[in-house]
């Protein structure tokens, strides 16, 4: 682990930092879900009408499998992350919402598709998605924390000029339904890159899980240039092979991972937005892939 940028003497190792990997919890949730559909708690082709009682029939026919892979025509958000709001909020302005396009028609990039994926996992699990992800998909295979207020500590948050992750991610308090699921988590780029190790060879899930897990579904542009797996994008780079990555962020921090494929290399970066000329996460994983993998 190293630390790169502005000289902040903070007294904390970069292996103890909490970071905030904003949409890269869509991987988390989607790895969540598939450890669910292990269970036989949940299907793939189960829809939002076999799993809420109170869906408005535009939605009800949307599949577990289109709201992982971004088809199933809903908003982006329905609200601003800080908003506070509770999971019966949510979801009534998410069914209220109106479709961006039709269930099945094609990729539409949607955080709401995410939080409802979070409730189903609390629906079918009967615990909180933080307990679900630290009972069933973490502690099993040895993973530290990764989650919202119960695994945060304020000491040990990355912090920019907007403040800490509490503040500037949440709101100033615990993370609200507009982030449950789909960003905002929280946890060392130690516990992250352990995490994908664990999920890559296959420790926390079955190999027919995780092969869906990393399959390109649906194209995400015209061009078929990348597909969306579940929680992850599937890329083809020519010349270099296979990449699996997600990234994520909001205006104060940002965060990315990246895996070849063929030699399972494993990369996480998460850094500060706000700093002068320091560029993003993104940037800076475009730069390690093209130094490790382009003939100079």
């Amino acid at each position: 682990m190293q630390e790169f940028g502005l000289l902040r003497v903070d007294g904390l190792a970069s292996e103890e930092t909490l970071v905030d990997i904003g949409s890269i919890t869509k991987t988390v949730t989607a790895v969540a879900i598939s450890k669910l559909v292990d269970q036989g708690k949940i299907r793939l082709d189960e829809t939002l009408g076999d799993v809420f009682s109170d869906v408005p029939t535009d939605k009800s026919a949307i599949t577990a499998k289109q709201l992982l892979t971004h088809s199933g025509g809903l908003a982006e958000a329905v609200g601003d992350d800080s908003e506070q709001l509770d999971r019966d909020d949510f979801l009534a302005r998410a069914f209220a919402s109106e479709l961006v396009q039709a269930p099945g028609a094609g990729y539409a990039y949607s955080n709401v598709g995410y939080s409802i994926l979070a409730a189903v996992i609390e629906i079918r699990s009967g615990r909180s998605y933080e307990e679900y992800l630290h009972e069933e998909v973490l502690s099993p295979a040895g993973l530290g924390d990764i989650g919202y207020l119960s695994s945060y500590d304020d000491a040990r948050s990355l912090r920019s000029s907007s403040g800490s992750i509490y503040d500037a991610s949440w709101g100033g308090h615990d993370a609200s339904w507009h982030l449950i699921g789909n960003g905002g988590l929280v946890t060392t780029a130690e516990t992250f890159v352990a995490f994908l190790q664990a999920l890559t060879d296959g420790t926390i899930l079955s190999s027919s899980s995780l092969e869906q897990l990393t399959k390109p579904h649906i194209a995400e542009d015209d061009a078929g240039s990348s597909f969306y797996g579940f929680g992850l994008v599937v890329q083809d780079v020519p010349d270099v092979g296979r990449f699996l990555w997600h990234d994520g962020g909001n205006d104060v921090f940002s965060a990315e991972w990246s895996m070849l494929v063929d030699s399972q290399d494993e990369f996480f970066i998460d850094g500060l937005d706000q700093t002068p000329g320091a560029g993003t996460a993104s940037e800076a994983m475009s730069i390690v892939r093209e130094c490790l993998y382009t003939d100079p």
